[in-house]
C-alpha cells in the first residue's frame, strides 16, 4: 500500500520570500521618456505556502482533484510592494518577469504613479494599518497574494515606464533633450539643485541656434534612466556628447551651444536610405503575433515613401496601403512614417528609402567675433611662431564608430549601431573606435546611426588644433565663439576656428585652444547602416489553444488486450501556431474536478481530407488519399509497401486505421497518399468524406491505460496548452472540455457482475490514485476530533480500486485476431510441417476457449 503514503515533500521547502532586490540604500531611479527599469521590493507580508498546486506561470487554475502538475506539492504567495522610480510618471507599459513579457493586469499587479500627495494602497490600509504608507513621490507596483511559483521567488522583474516628458519631443514617446536637461538641473524633488536663474534660457530654448532648435531640426530625442549614483557633471557631459553640444559657463550663466555648423530650415527635405532587420515584436497577450512596426519619422515630418527592398537580393516589396501584410514581400504604412511588416518578413534585412522634412529651424551663429592677425598674438620671444598648430595623425583615428543604444523594438536590449566612412576605410584601413554607450537612445534604426555618424565625422575631419596667447582685452571671448586667424608663416588668411578652451595666467595673459571649423561636419546625412538585432523571445507568451484533439480507443489487438485511450493534440496554426509547445492533459469523470494524466511534448500531425475516399479493405493500390495538414503545419513522409502493411505510417480517419506507402507533396501542407493498407487491426474500411479528420499516429500520441472503472463511463478531457518554452499555460478553467465514452472490450474483465447496479460516482481520491499521478493532500493542521476504523470487515464495499493483475500472460496472435470477430486468412501452406501437435489429449483440462461464433 505504498501508493497511499504521503508525497516525500511532506512540508514546504521555503519558509520565507526569495527576493530579487530589497535594499534600503539603493537610489530611486529617475526616468524621462519611455524606458525600462528594475524595481526594488520595499514591503511584503503574508508569505504563505499553498499545498497541492504547481504555481507555475500565471494561469493553470484547476479543480479539487489535482490543481497542478505531478510532483509539485506547494506553491507560494505573498502580498508585496515594489518601488519603481521617481514620480509622477505617465504610466507603465510591458512588464518583464523572468523570461516572459506581460502587462501588469496579467500578473495581478496594480500601479500608483507616484503623485504628491498619493493615497495609501487601500488593501494595505485595511489589513496592515500600521504599514499603510503612501510613498508619495514614488511610483510603486503592488499585488495581493502575488504568485511566487514553486520556488518562493518574486522573480526578476523589469517595468517599462512612461516617465515625465514622455512624448514631449514628438518622436515616439521619447523626451525633448532640452526639457530633460532643464528638469534634471532644476527639479525641486529630484534635480541637481541648480538655480534656474543661472541657466541661459535663450541658448537652451528660444534662440535660433538653441540646443532645443538643433535637436528638433536633427530629429534627436531620448529616454534617459538614472539608476545608480553618478556625478551630475558626468551625466550632463555624456548627454551633451551624444548630441554634439557643449556647455559653457559665461557671464554667470550656463549656456548650451551645439556644434551644428549648417543652417536647417523647417520643411527642408532630406532623403534617407536605411538598412535594418525587421524587428520581431512582443506577442500580444492573446498569443497572436503582431505586425512589426518601424517608425522612421513622426507623421508630421514624413514626406514620401521611396520603397522597400530586401537587402540580400534587392527585390522590391509591394506597398499595400494602410493594411497589415498577410504574406511575405508586402509592407504597409499607418500612420505616415510608420512602416508595417507582416510576420513572414520579421527578422529579414530590408532597405527603406524615404524622405522627411525638418520640424524646426536651426540657424547656427558662425559670425567671427574677431579677425586675429600677427599684431594680436603675444610673441613669447622664444623664436617660435605665436600660433602653434597640432594635427592628429590620421592613422590614430577610427574609420568605424560604434554607439551602443537600447533597442526598444527588442525589449530594450543593448544594440550596437555603427557608422563607417568608406572613403577613409579604403585609404587608411578599417579601425574601430571605442564604443560609446548611449542607452538613453532607444531608436537603433534612425537616431542611433545619425548620432554615430556625427561623432565619427567630427573625429575624422576636425583634427587640427591651434594654440595662441592674447592679452586681457580679449577676455570677452568664450569657448564655442568663432574667430578667424591670419598668419603669413602658416599661410592662414581669415581661417575660421572655434574656441574650445580659455586659460588665464597670473599676469592676465589668455591662452586659447581652438579647433578648425569645418562646415557640414556636425550636420551629417544619414548613411545606410545595418542595425544588429538579436531577437529576444518572450518565454511567457500565452500558449495558443489546440485543434480538435485525438481521443481514440484502439482495438485490443494493438494493446495486448489492455483497455487504452490514445491521446494527441496540436496547436492552432496561424501567425503564432509555431509557438505551441505541448499540453498538460487532464481527465475528469464529472467535468468539475480534474486530475492530470499525461503531458504532450510534441504536436500530432493532423488535418482534413480534401477529397472523398471510397471504402476498401486490405491492400489498396488504386485509390488516393488527399489530405491537408495546414491546421497543424504538419508534414508527411512515406515508407515501403511492407512497412505500410506493417503499420509503419499508421493513420486514423474516423475510426478506420490505415497506413500509406507514398506521400507526394502537392502544395503547402497538402499531400496525396497512395499505396494504402486499409482496415488495419480489425477496423472497418468504410468510405470517408472530404473534410473528415486525419491523424498520423506516431510517438507524439500518448497511450493512456484506462482504469477498469473508467471503461463504459463518460470521461472529460482538457488539454492545457504550453508555449514552446514550457510556460504561458492556459487557465485550465477556460480550456474546452472534450467528452469521450470508452466501450467495454470482451477481453476486459470488470469487477462488477453483469446484473450489478450502476457504478456509483468514483471517490475523488480513488480517481486520482487511478491516474497513476501522485497527489499531495496537504498537511493535517488540526487535531483529530472524530475517529473511525472504517467499519468491520464484514461490511459491504463502498468502492473498489482495481490495482491491476499480478501478471499478464501473452496472448497468441491468432487467438487475438479471432477474438476481434474479423476473418483472418492464414494463407496457403506451401511447405512441409516441421512441427506436429495434436493439441493434447481430450482428457486434458481446457486451458483456453475461443468462441468461433454461431453457424448460419
Amino acid at each position: 500500500m505504498g501508493f497511499l503514503r504521503r508525497n516525500a515533500n511532506a512540508k514546504p521547502d521555503y519558509t520565507s520570500l526569495q527576493i530579487q532586490t530589497a535594499t534600503s540604500t539603493l537610489p530611486i531611479p529617475i526616468v524621462w521618456g519611455r524606458n525600462k527599469v528594475a524595481p526594488n521590493v520595499i514591503w511584503f507580508a503574508n508569505f504563505r505556502a499553498v499545498p497541492g498546486s504547481s504555481g507555475k506561470g500565471i494561469g493553470g487554475k484547476g479543480g479539487a482533484l489535482g490543481g497542478g502538475a505531478a510532483g509539485n506539492s506547494y506553491s507560494y504567495a505573498a502580498d508585496l510592494i515594489m518601488a519603481l522610480c521617481e514620480g509622477p510618471i505617465n504610466g507603465t507599459g510591458f512588464v518583464w518577469k523572468d523570461l516572459g513579457v506581460y502587462v501588469p493586469l496579467e500578473l495581478g499587479i496594480g500601479i500608483f504613479n507616484g503623485t504628491t500627495p498619493q493615497d495609501a494602497w487601500p488593501y494595505l490600509a485595511a489589513l496592515y494599518p500600521y504599514n499603510a504608507l503612501a510613498y508619495q513621490g514614488t511610483a510603486i507596483a503592488w499585488a495581493a497574494g502575488y504568485n511566487l511559483g514553486d520556488s518562493a521567488s518574486v522573480g526578476n522583474h523589469n517595468f517599462e515606464i512612461l516617465g515625465p516628458l514622455s512624448g514631449s519631443s514628438g518622436v515616439n514617446d521619447d523626451a525633448d533633450p532640452a526639457q530633460v536637461i532643464n528638469d534634471f538641473l532644476t527639479n525641486a524633488q529630484y534635480g541637481a539643485g541648480f538655480d534656474p536663474a543661472s541657466i541661459d534660457g535663450g541658448s537652451l530654448f528660444t534662440n535660433p541656434d538653441s540646443f532645443q532648435a538643433y535637436c528638433r531640426a536633427m530629429g534627436y530625442a531620448f529616454s534617459p534612466v538614472l539608476s545608480s549614483q553618478e556625478q551630475a557633471s558626468s551625466i550632463l557631459t555624456r548627454w551633451l556628447q551624444i548630441f554634439s553640444t557643449a556647455a559653457v559657463w559665461s557671464g554667470g550663466l550656463l549656456k548650451f551651444i551645439p556644434y551644428g555648423d549648417t543652417a536647417i530650415s523647417s520643411g527642408d527635405e532630406t532623403t534617407y536610405s536605411t538598412q535594418l532587420s525587421v524587428p520581431v515584436p512582443i506577442p500580444a497577450s492573446s498569443g497572436e503575433a503582431l505586425p512589426a512596426l518601424v517608425t522612421v519619422a513622426p507623421s508630421g515630418q514624413f514626406v514620401s515613401d521611396g520603397g522597400v527592398v530586401y537587402a540580400f537580393n534587392n527585390g522590391p516589396l509591394t506597398f499595400i496601403g494602410a493594411n497589415i501584410p498577410s504574406s511575405a514581400g508586402e509592407y504597409g504604412m499607418a500612420p505616415e512614417g510608420t512602416y508595417i511588416f507582416g510576420p513572414a518578413d520579421q527578422g529579414k534585412p530590408v532597405v527603406i528609402t524615404y524622405t522627411t522634412k525638418a520640424a524646426s529651424n536651426y540657424t547656427p551663429d558662425l559670425t567671427p567675433l574677431f579677425n586675429l592677425t600677427d599684431a594680436d598674438f603675444i610673441n613669447e620671444g622664444d623664436h617660435k611662431d605665436p600660433v602653434q598648430v597640432e594635427r592628429v595623425d590620421i592613422f590614430s583615428l577610427p574609420t568605424i564608430q560604434r554607439v551602443e543604444v537600447s533597442s526598444r523594438s527588442n525589449q530594450y536590449s543593448a544594440a550596437p549601431v555603427e557608422a563607417r566612412d568608406q572613403a577613409m576605410i579604403e585609404l587608411f584601413g578599417p579601425r574601430v573606435g571605442s564604443t560609446i554607450q548611449a542607452h538613453e537612445v532607444c531608436d537603433e534604426f534612425v537616431m542611433g546611426p545619425k548620432i554615430a555618424q556625427t561623432i565619427l565625422q567630427r573625429e575624422l575631419y576636425v583634427r587640427t588644433k591651434f594654440t595662441f596667447r592674447l592679452s586681457w582685452e580679449y577676455c570677452l571671448l568664450d569657448p564655442m565663439d568663432i574667430v578667424t586667424l591670419t598668419d603669413s608663416n602658416l599661410g592662414l588668411s581669415d581661417y575660421p576656428v572655434r574656441v574650445i578652451e580659455v586659460e588665464e595666467d597670473d599676469k592676465g595673459i589668455l591662452s586659447f585652444t581652438c579647433e578648425e571649423l569645418v562646415s557640414g561636419v556636425s550636420n551629417p546625412a544619414l548613411n545606410p547602416s545595418a542595425a544588429a538585432n538579436g531577437f529576444q523571445p518572450n518565454w511567457g507568451v500565452p500558449a495558443v489553444p489546440i485543434n480538435a484533439p485525438l481521443i481514440f480507443e484502439p482495438p485490443p489487438g494493438l494493446t495486448g488486450g489492455v483497455a487504452q485511450v490514445w491521446i494527441g493534440a496540436s496547436g492552432i496554426n496561424g501567425n503564432s501556431g509555431t509557438q505551441w509547445g505541448g499540453a498538460n492533459v487532464y481527465i475528469s469523470v464529472d467535468n468539475v474536478s480534474y486530475s492530470q494524466i499525461a503531458v504532450l511534448t510534441a504536436p500530432i500531425r493532423q488535418g482534413v481530407l480534401t477529397a472523398d475516399l471510397p471504402a476498401a479493405a486490405g491492400w489498396d493500390g488504386v485509390d488516393t488519399l488527399s489530405v491537408n495538414l495546414g491546421e497543424s503545419n504538419g508534414s508527411l513522409s512515406g515508407t515501403s509497401q511492407s512497412g505500410a502493411q506493417a503499420g509503419a505510417t499508421l493513420s486514423l480517419i474516423d475510426n478506420e486505421l490505415m497506413a500509406y506507402e507514398v506521400a507526394a507533396l502537392t502544395a503547402g501542407n497538402s499531400y496525396d497518399l497512395t499505396g494504402l493498407a486499409r482496415a488495419l487491426s480489425g477496423s472497418v474500411g468504410v468510405a470517408h468524406s472530404s473534410g473528415a479528420q486525419f491523424f498520423r499516429i506516431d510517438g507524439s500520441a500518448v497511450r493512456y491505460d484506462l482504469p477498469a472503472n473508467f471503461v463504459g463511463r463518460t470521461l472529460y478531457f482538457k488539454f492545457q496548452s504550453l508555449n514552446v518554452f514550457g510556460g504561458g499555460a492556459e487557465d485550465l478553467s477556460s480550456v474546452t472540455a472534450y467528452s469521450f465514452t470508452p466501450t467495454v472490450p470482451s477481453t476486459v474483465v470488470t469487477s462488477q457482475p453483469a446484473n450489478a447496479p450502476p457504478t456509483p460516482p468514483a471517490n475523488p481520491v480513488a480517481v486520482q490514485l487511478l491516474t497513476g499521478f501522485p497527489l499531495d493532500l496537504g498537511p493535517i493542521e488540526g487535531t483529530v476530533t472524530v475517529a473511525d476504523d472504517f467499519g468491520a470487515v464484514t461490511g459491504s464495499l463502498a468502492d473498489v480500486i482495481d490495482l491491476g493483475v499480478l501478471a499478464t500472460v501473452s496472448q497468441h496472435p491468432i487467438a487475438a485476431q479471432l477474438l476481434t470477430g474479423t476473418p483472418v486468412d492464414l494463407s496457403l501452406v506451401t511447405g512441409f510441417a516441421s512441427v506436429i501437435d495434436d493439441f493434447g489429449s481430450v482428457n486434458d483440462s481446457v486451458e483456453d476457449i475461443i468462441d468461433l461464433g454461431t453457424t448460419p
